[in-house]
Order: C-alpha cells, then structure tokens, then sequence
C-alpha cells in the first residue's frame, strides 16, 4: 500500500500518508472486493463521476482488510458507462471523509486485520488523488495481487513453521508405552512430510518475489504462491495441533487460532479456483477459461 502510494500518488497525496504508514501511526486498506465482485474485479460497481475539482465516489466495499482501523483506502471504481476492465480508476480516499460508513464484519480468525465492510455515498474525492493514470486502475490492482500473493503465503507459512517447531517440541517430550511419541513413525512421519512440504512452499514464494524485484514475468507464480503455501500451512497446523491431542485443540492453545487466521487466507486475494484458473491461463492460454 505505502509502495503503491510512493510510487504512483501525487506529491501531495504520497507526503501526506506515505511516511506515516512507514513509521506505523496509520494503516491503510485496499478496497477492491464489492457483494457481486471478488477475484472477477472486472466486474466492479462503484462507481465515480467527474465534478468540479475532482469526483464523487458512490458504492460499497465488502470484506475489506483494516475497513475499521484505516486513515486511507485505495478505492477501485469505474467512471459510469464504463464496462469492464476499462474505466475502472484508482484513488486514495480519506476514510474520515464525509459520506463514509465504515461497518465491522467479525471473521472467524485473523481478527487484527480489522475486517468490515466501506460504504460511499456521493464521497467527494480531490483530483489529486487519483492514484496513477485515469482508467488503468485494474492493472494497478492486478500488478498488487501479483506482490500480495507470494507474501500472504508466507505469511501462512510463517504461522505453520511455529506450530510445526511446537509439535516437535511437544512429540520430544510426550511419552507414551514409555516412550517419547517422537519415537513413533505415526507421529515422526507426518512432520517431516509437512517439513518438505512447507519448504518448497517457502522457496516458491521467494521464486516469486525475487522474479518480482528483477522486473520480469510472475503472475502464474504468484497464483502458485496464493494457491498452495496456504494448504500446506492449514494441513501442517492441523497436524500439530492433532500431535498436541487434546491439548491442541483447546481454545487456550494458539494452535487453534493459527489454524482460524490461516483459514481465512485460502479466500483472501482470491480462492484455489481462481489461482488454477490464471496459471492455466498462462499454460494453455485463452482456450484454459472457456
């Protein structure tokens, strides 16, 4: 968010939240998802009109990470009349401003993300913020899932690594028929399986990122990185909580919110279907979405 500002915002936009979102005084969130527009971003319905010095914003925004907590959205709209990818425009909106309703939508995990839903009604929006070039807006958002992807798997697998390194450390010290449950392949297998798994999980990542950093293709493997990284994470936690037992499962375990807050990224930045759907995209072409 603060690399899209930096890069494409007006001076003016970019010094006023840029250095504040560096120093953590503020988050930002990224308004793209609406009731009847997901991962098809294309079909998008709020919408902008041209007034004097700038815009007016109506419509609503659903499932919005930091919705509740955010100084400043990205707001993806599209000038009326327009269909499709063209038209749709990116702008930096003040969620103090006049004409926003900000409404909390409680997930099952990851309840620091602040998730809730943004309503505009006839938001006036300055000409200076727009963020890039007018009507290119979808590109601007797709060339951020492209970033978002790889890092939220990561993320995943970051929560699966510390559960992981707990249930080893558990199975060391559980004993059972006078044993250590180490001992056992039921329980030793499984986590070394998750270990592979969860490694070549975090490589793909880096694959990606790094492909990011040096300018060259990396939509597919983004997808890649928002399709598997995640299940491998949910297996992997369930996993470590199921060699914890019973104690795994307790609520006052963070194994169980792991496994909530991981959840909810197999959805986040689009589902397993929609990844399978670009990286055949990119294998197959055109004929792979028909």
């Amino acid at each position: 968010m603060a690399a899209q500002l930096a890069h494409q915002a007006r001076d003016a936009v970019a010094e006023r939240y840029v250095p504040a979102l560096i120093r953590g005084e503020i988050v930002a969130a990224i308004a793209v998802t609406e009731p009847s527009a997901g991962s098809d971003a294309a079909r998008l319905a709020a919408r902008v009109r041209p007034v004097p010095g700038g815009w007016r914003l109506s419509g609503e925004k659903i499932a919005i990470t930091h919705a509740t907590s955010a100084a400043v959205a990205l707001v993806y709209a599209r000038r009326h009349g327009s269909q499709g990818h063209h038209g749709i425009s990116c702008f930096a909106v003040d969620l103090d401003a006049e004409g926003v309703t900000r409404s909390p939508m409680p997930g099952m995990g990851a309840l620091p993300l602040c998730w809730g839903g943004l309503a505009f009604d006839e938001v006036f929006v300055p000409a200076g913020n727009l963020v890039g070039t007018e009507g290119r807006g979808f590109a601007g958002a797709m060339h951020h899932f492209d970033f978002s992807r790889p890092a939220l798997g990561l993320l995943c697998l970051g929560a699966a690594q510390a559960s992981l390194d707990e249930a080893v450390s558990w199975a060391k010290q559980r004993e059972a028929f006078g044993r250590p449950i180490a001992a056992f392949q039921g329980v030793s297998f499984p986590l070394a399986e998750h270990a592979t798994q969860m490694e070549a999980a975090r490589w793909l990542c880096y694959r990606a990122l790094w492909l990011r950093a040096a300018g060259q293709p990396h939509t597919a493997l983004a997808a890649m990185c928002k399709w598997w990284p995640p299940q491998v994470a949910k297996e992997a936690i369930e996993t470590a909580w199921v060699t914890h037992g019973s104690l795994g499962y307790s609520a006052e375990s963070p194994l169980q919110q792991r496994y909530r807050d991981v959840a909810s990224y197999l959805v986040a930045d689009g589902t397993a279907a929609i990844q399978k759907r670009i990286i055949a995209t990119s294998l197959l072409g055109k004929v792979a979405t028909r």
